[in-house]
């Protein structure tokens, strides 16, 4: 799957009360490419990254996903979208309390139409390649941050997504935890031949980026 962002503007509010978040961004990326958003707070790096995930619409231009313009489907194909082609991780990991490590997997990729078996299947795999194999059937409230934060990772694979979408995945993590997330992302990114996106403030995570995209006044620049 290609991503092909063309004139891309979000405006909030109208008339005189009308504040442009993004002014007319145009960028492409490739397969297997993993790419930093950075820029000052409040530039619209999170409204990008909602806009390309399909949770909010732009009030002008087009997200092409393999050429199809992901703005103009339904909200019904929008969600059957997310559900089977999009994997989202947060800053905060967003576990559920009263699942186990291998439900909070499961429970995706059953929702993403995998048989009971199929799920479990997979989540076990992704999670002994995370190196959480021993973990399986610990709750949340028994995990580091790290590993809740790599659960979160794996979770987002779980329905083998072509667009990896992550907004300060490392901000609540140590400069070693972090490191390793952004390692284990990029990796994914690059073996599932998917397109990852992340936004992060962390200087020391640049240079794990194929490229740069920095949002300045609404407006997109490259390094």
């Amino acid at each position: 799957m290609s991503l092909k962002v063309e004139n891309l503007v979000k405006t909030f509010g109208q008339g005189e009360a009308a504040t442009d978040v993004l002014k007319g961004l145009n960028f492409e990326v490739q397969p297997g490419e993993f790419v930093i958003l950075n820029g000052a707070s409040g530039s619209g790096k999170s409204t990008l990254l909602t806009i390309l995930g399909g949770l909010l619409t732009p009030s002008q231009g087009k997200v092409l996903l393999d050429g199809q313009d992901f703005t103009q489907l339904s909200a019904k194909e929008r969600t059957e979208k997310r559900l089977k082609d999009i994997g989202f991780i947060f800053q905060a990991s967003h576990l559920l309390p009263y699942l186990k490590v291998k439900e909070q997997l499961m429970a995706v990729g059953q929702e993403a139409g995998m048989s009971k078996n199929e799920a479990s299947a997979r989540a076990i795999t992704l999670l002994e390649q995370i190196g959480l194999g021993h973990r399986l059937d610990a709750y949340p409230h028994m995990l580091s941050g790290g590993e809740k934060q790599r659960v979160a990772i794996m979770r987002a694979w779980m329905n083998q997504p072509t667009l990896l979408l992550a907004d300060e995945p490392t901000a609540s993590l140590d400069a070693k935890r972090a490191t390793d997330v952004v390692e284990m992302i990029k990796a994914q990114v690059r073996d599932e031949n998917a397109i990852g996106m992340m936004v992060t403030h962390d200087e020391r995570l640049f240079d794990y980026a194929d490229r740069m995209l920095y949002l300045d006044g609404g407006q997109l620049t490259q390094k």
